[in-house]
């Protein structure tokens, strides 16, 4: 797996902004026709993905990542790493049954399209609200 090290000057730099730059970088690799996120380790927050009971937070990630097709591991100011491997010889599933909708305060929600009566409103019945964590695996 190839490992690619972006310098990012400046302050305020996050995950969301990591990821961001990762995955341009990516996007922008020859080697990677459709590159997807396989892993992630967050050092500062002691955060990693995908999370795995008992693993070695510095290590199970990556592990995880190279096991599943990881072709290249970015990390941003030795802070942020992300494994992409590339989708691009998978077959897509076709629509999704399922939608991510936020309603008007903000909170964000997981909802089955086939029960919305508006596609762009969530409703009880339909939709299950996510919380900070799980919003984010979606």
């Amino acid at each position: 797996m190839r490992q690619i090290h972006i310098d990012h000057p400046g302050t305020g730099l996050n995950y969301n902004m990591a990821r961001e730059l990762a995955t341009s970088r990516a996007h922008n690799d020859p080697e990677i026709e459709e590159p997807i996120v396989m892993a992630w380790h967050d050092r500062g927050a002691s955060k990693m993905s995908p999370v795995i009971e008992g693993g070695d937070i510095n290590t199970r990630w990556h592990d995880y990542g190279e096991s599943h097709s990881g072709h290249i591991e970015i990390n941003v100011n030795g802070q942020y790493d992300f494994v992409f491997a590339d989708a691009a010889g998978f077959d897509g599933y076709g629509p999704s049954p399922y939608v991510n909708l936020s309603d008007g305060s903000g909170t964000k929600y997981l909802c089955q399209r086939g029960l919305l009566r508006d596609p762009h409103q969530p409703e009880k019945g339909a939709c299950v609200a996510l919380d900070d964590y799980t919003s984010k695996m979606t």
